[in-house]
């Protein structure tokens, strides 16, 4: 956050000058009013001048205003257009290990959410609070270049203001926040009951149910009361306040010093009336400061994660190919030892499947050769080559992957198959659909290819034959399919089988499978035990 307030530093001096002269020239008016009631009415070019001023100021007052609410505007949303643009593109550089340590709901939080609020914190909340100070600070030293005496009176009537302001605003959304908490409370005792209405009659619990109920909003209802109490002594506690301020001062000026002007009383009097409503704001807006700040500092949490994901470091290589040897590898997620001293080799060309149980590390194999996560020890070899002194972006370009939950993007058809890959046709699509027989799927949808696709709207079978396809056209040196066969039908099966088949002929293939008929039709099967090489078997 600070390299961007930092690289917007220029605005936000802009908006510090703006706030500066737009609340001197509001404070100014008093001031110029208390010449005017000072003036000797008989000098009626002066007096004809200061009203000319008066005037005068007023409008420029306006322009000044609009003026400020421009560049306020526009730092803060260039600050907050920034701040998101670094998130989401700092989020969207992490590595995999980084992105375990948070769920996904989240990261989406921080990126929506948390960005939203500390937009009303810029936007809103921080311009109302700047401007009320920098206002009553104005107020106070126009006072006391009117008459010392009574700004020491005004200035404590404002201090004794703001304390009471303080003490019963802070109650007030200490009170707010038990109320929403215990409605919270409500709502999910509520949501029990209706969704558990059977076993509230099946076992006689509607007398319980209704005590429970009628404890939470009891408790409600004495946060509520003191929420009223505090909130009802705001305003009388500050107009006495005021009424004692303007008290003194008139017993100062009739009893103590009678030279003092009646232009100076009018001043002195009339900024201790307008300090209230901008100290009001000032500790009503705290509440929504904390709160900002809050998220401020979870988005802070992730800027400062530094697991980065280096894609273009290392030694280039276009066109990986070769055998694929695992040497002793070792792996793990955290403390979990996923992969124990891992050794295999899969010739160039062959189709290999890595069968076991479920958690025994099959899909982990595949997310380490694509580097998706960092192994403990040991090599993993590509046609001789170390793939950890590869670039990572060409060796996921030279493997195609399917995992077992297909990626859907909210978009064509066209759009989720191709990825980006313009050199794709539409002709090649309808080629390798009509291999898998998948082109009547395709004939389905009224706009073909061009058809927006939503994930919800799809079956699992239609979803995985996409991926599938997706996988298939983006040629590559190594193929992974996870669990390629899952949630689809016998006769699709085949084809896709005699398509993996006509794949190994030109690529080499792992499939990560459980199903018998995968599994025999492979030319080496790897047996995974606890996280280890059980056997290993070659037909």
């Amino acid at each position: 956050m600070k390299c961007i307030l930092k690289k917007n530093v220029k605005l936000l001096i802009l908006v510090g000058i703006s706030l500066i002269i737009c609340n001197l020239l509001n404070a100014l008016h008093p001031f110029v009013m208390k010449e005017i009631l000072d003036v000797n009415i008989t000098i009626q070019e002066v007096l004809l001048r200061l009203f000319l001023i008066y005037f005068v100021i007023h409008i420029i007052l306006v322009i000044a205003k609009n003026a400020r609410n421009s560049i306020i505007n526009k730092a803060m949303s260039k600050i907050l257009s920034d701040l998101r643009e670094r998130l989401f593109c700092h989020v969207l550089k992490w590595d995999m290990t980084t992105y375990q340590k948070y769920n996904s709901s989240e990261i989406y939080t921080r990126l929506t959410a948390d960005i939203d609020n500390v937009s009303s914190l810029f936007l809103g909340t921080m311009q109302v609070v700047l401007n009320d100070v920098v206002y009553i600070i104005t107020m106070v030293i126009f006072m006391f270049f009117a008459d010392i005496q009574l700004a020491i009176i005004g200035s404590t009537a404002i201090l004794l203001n703001a304390i009471v302001s303080y003490i019963f605003t802070h109650q007030v959304a200490n009170c707010n926040k038990k109320i929403l908490d215990k409605r919270d409370k409500e709502n999910r005792q509520f949501s029990e009951m209706y969704h558990k209405n059977k076993l509230t009659f099946l076992f006689g619990l509607q007398k319980k149910n209704e005590n429970q109920i009628c404890q939470t909003l009891d408790e409600e209802m004495v946060y509520r009361r003191r929420w009223i109490l505090s909130e009802s002594f705001i305003y009388p506690l500050a107009i006495t306040i005021q009424a004692l301020a303007i008290y003194l001062i008139l017993v100062y000026v009739f009893h103590i010093n009678m030279a003092i002007s009646l232009g100076s009383i009018y001043l002195v009097i009339n900024y201790i009336q307008n300090c209230r409503a901008p100290l009001n704001e000032i500790f009503t807006e705290l509440e929504a400061i904390q709160s900002s700040s809050m998220s401020l500092k979870r988005i802070n949490k992730l800027l400062k994660e530094q697991g980065k994901e280096e894609i273009e470091k290392g030694e280039p290589e276009e066109d990986l190919k070769g055998d694929i040897e695992f040497e002793n590898v070792c792996m793990q997620y955290g403390e979990n030892k996923v992969l124990k001293n891992i050794s295999f080799i899969i010739k160039e060309g062959n189709k290999v499947t890595i069968a076991g149980k479920t958690g025994v590390g099959k899909t982990t194999i595949a997310n380490i050769l694509m580097r998706l996560y960092p192994i403990q020890s040991g090599r993993i070899l590509i046609g001789g080559k170390n793939i950890q002194k590869i670039r990572i972006q060409d060796i996921r370009k030279n493997i195609s992957y399917i995992s077992q939950t297909p990626y859907i993007l909210n978009d064509t058809l066209k759009n989720n198959i191709i990825l980006g890959d313009k050199t794709i046709t539409e002709e090649q699509i309808r080629k390798v659909a009509s291999e898998i027989g998948f082109e009547k799927v395709l004939d389905k949808f009224p706009r073909g290819l061009e058809e927006t696709i939503e994930k919800n709207k799809l079956s699992y079978g239609q979803l995985q034959m996409i991926a599938f396809l997706r996988a298939i056209l983006h040629k590559a040196n190594i193929y992974i399919f996870d669990e390629p066969t899952s949630n689809i039908d016998l006769k699709t099966e085949d084809r896709i089988q005699k398509l993996i088949d006509k794949i190994t002929k030109e690529s080499t293939v792992i499939i990560i499978a459980h199903r018998k008929s995968t599994i025999e039709n492979s030319d080496k099967i790897i047996y995974l035990k606890d996280g280890e090489v059980d056997k290993i078997v070659n037909r």
